[in-house]
């Protein structure tokens, strides 16, 4: 999805582009019809093709950090429910992501409250012309209705009706009259307010307001044609004009003051239009189509999540081709089917493949091996948790979840009572030691402690597990650990005994999910980096691997996944 500013910066761009175009090649060249829609249809182009998302360009091979090799954390009373290491934001990351989260809410309320102004701008210049029309005297007329009072200076028209002052004689009065009936007969005023509307939500953009200028040129020309081709003789036609000079309109309505200039009064002499009218309208087609492809094509990332597992290619740290290939894909459609490694199966012929595929490897090559599940962002978490079931039982415990922007890893219970090295304890939920966060079917977050609730923005729910992981947040068991360091000092620190566990509906969305599971990385990797900057003066990302292992057993990510 675009930034605010990205998106503000293509409108810029289209917009400039179109609006060039039209100075090279459509004004004074085309009829003026042709024109006034053209320079409607830029601004609202120009808006539209950002935000289009059409997904055309094939997308590119993503690489991910291989979780082989990665030493786990240790903690006691829970074994293999900590997240891995690899493949995750750094705290840095954390902070620049927040950084950015302020920069671009404060920007949003900025963009919203200059919408708002001008909104009650553009609604009291409409109640005003309201209001005078009112208190005018009315004169329904062939086509239009004459509004005449004292107030009005220059006169002006606005949708149906026409404004007229006083001091007129009867040949200027009928010259006014005549210029602005056909401002009426081309309604030029609902240009103006489709326009004004626009500027009102695209008012960051100086190539809108340049566009609003021309158009009421392009308008004026045309009044002026009109008033011309009738007969009006054209000097005594610019001296009306003259007389008009220091009046007063509002600027949405259309006047004959508007767009007083030099060359407005050139238009009038110019009778002939260029050549190739129709040519020109149509050589803005390519540069339609570029800018469309510039801004609105995309990668088919979003459209293949509904349909088929994107591909992933894995890369280790050893560069080996053998270990790119070792792990299972596994993805799962918005509609729940389950596919391995690009080919549809039940979850009997998941379970199969896995387990031929755990068989097929060493020792040293199962401690290794994971498995990647990604799926559709509306993919069922019950499907989810039908296969994570399947991986326990295999077991393939090792597990990277993704979808979309957002991974987390993670390692799976085992099945208890199930054989293995690994010891499975039952850890009973306590109030104390818990902070317990919540998904609802619409994604939204729910942190809850001692009793206590609140739903939480996602941006929010690292700072919260840092907060719990460090002590800041609730008051969970803490055990102090001695840890010897490499450069030869001991460090007692107290251990946190607290656990997150993450509870979602069967219909929570899975991109929704997994953006949780992330959040909650990043607020472990969070209180680490506190933690290496403590003892080590640096960021957990700049540690050595000697200096690493310290700050992982004293910050175990413990993460209980609750279906």
């Amino acid at each position: 999805m675009k930034t605010p500013l990205l998106y503000a910066f293509e409108v810029c761009l289209c917009s400039g582009v179109l609006l060039g175009l039209y100075r090279w090649l459509f004004e004074r060249r085309v009829p003026f019809w042709a024109c006034r829609i053209y320079l409607l249809a830029a601004v609202a182009v120009s808006a539209l093709i950002p935000a289009l998302h059409i997904p055309v360009y094939p997308a590119a091979p993503v690489a991910l950090p291989s979780v082989a090799g990665q030493a786990e954390p240790q903690w006691d009373g829970i074994a293999g429910f900590f997240e891995l290491a690899a493949a995750v934001p750094t705290a840095e990351t954390a902070r620049t992501a927040g950084g950015s989260h302020v920069l671009s809410d404060a920007l949003l309320v900025a963009y919203a409250v200059a919408v708002f102004v001008l909104v009650v701008l553009f609604a009291m210049r409409l109640a005003a012309i309201r209001r005078l029309r009112r208190q005018a005297r009315l004169t329904p007329c062939r086509d239009y209705v004459l509004a005449e009072h004292a107030a009005v200076r220059t006169p002006f028209s606005f949708l149906r009706t026409v404004y007229l002052g006083e001091g007129f004689d009867a040949r200027r009065r009928a010259i006014v009259l005549q210029h602005e009936a056909s401002h009426v007969r081309h309604r030029h005023s609902v240009e103006r307010i489709a326009m004004e509307a626009m500027l009102c939500v695209l008012w960051f953009n100086p190539f809108a307001w340049l566009a609003a200028r021309r158009l009421r040129e392009v308008q004026e020309w045309e009044a002026d044609r009109d008033v011309l081709a009738s007969g009006c003789d054209l000097t005594e036609y610019r001296m009306t004009l003259f007389s008009q000079l220091f009046g007063y309109n509002p600027d949405m309505t259309c006047g004959l003051s508007h767009s007083f200039t030099k060359k407005r009064f050139l238009m009038m002499t110019r009778n002939k239009r260029g050549r190739f009218a129709g040519w020109r309208l149509a050589a803005a087609l390519p540069f339609v189509g570029g800018m469309l492809c510039l801004c609105g094509f995309t990668t088919r990332e979003v459209a293949i999540a509904d349909d088929m597992p994107a591909t992933v290619h894995i890369a280790d740290d050893r560069n080996s081709e053998s270990a790119k290939a070792a792990n299972p894909q596994i993805f799962i459609g918005a509609d729940g089917a389950v596919s391995l490694n690009g080919s549809a199966v039940t979850l009997e012929q998941l379970e199969s493949g896995l387990a031929s595929f755990r068989a097929g490897l060493s020792a040293e090559e199962r401690a290794d091996a994971y498995a990647e599940l990604s799926g559709a962002p509306s993919a069922p978490m019950a499907a989810v948790a039908e296969v994570k079931a399947v991986l326990r039982r295999v077991p393939l415990l090792k597990l990277h979840y993704r979808c979309g922007g957002s991974s987390a890893s993670r390692m799976l219970a085992p099945v208890p009572g199930g054989s293995g090295k690994v010891q499975v304890v039952e850890v009973v939920p306590d109030k104390r030691n818990d902070l317990l966060v919540s998904l609802n079917e619409n994604g939204e977050v729910m942190v809850e402690y001692s009793g206590s609730s609140e739903v939480v923005p996602l941006a929010e729910l690292p700072g919260r597990i840092s907060g719990f992981v460090e002590g800041r947040t609730g008051h969970a068991e803490r055990n102090v650990k001695s840890f010897g360091l490499p450069d030869g000092r001991t460090v007692d620190y107290p251990v946190s005994r607290g656990v997150v566990r993450l509870v979602h509906l069967r219909r929570t969305p899975y991109d929704k999910y997994v953006s949780a599971q992330q959040a909650v990385t990043m607020g472990f990797e969070t209180a680490r980096d506190a933690l290496a900057r403590e003892w080590f003066g640096k960021s957990v990302a700049a540690l050595t691997d000697a200096e690493r292992q310290p700050v992982l057993r004293a910050v175990p990510i413990a993460v209980l996944d609750r279906d």
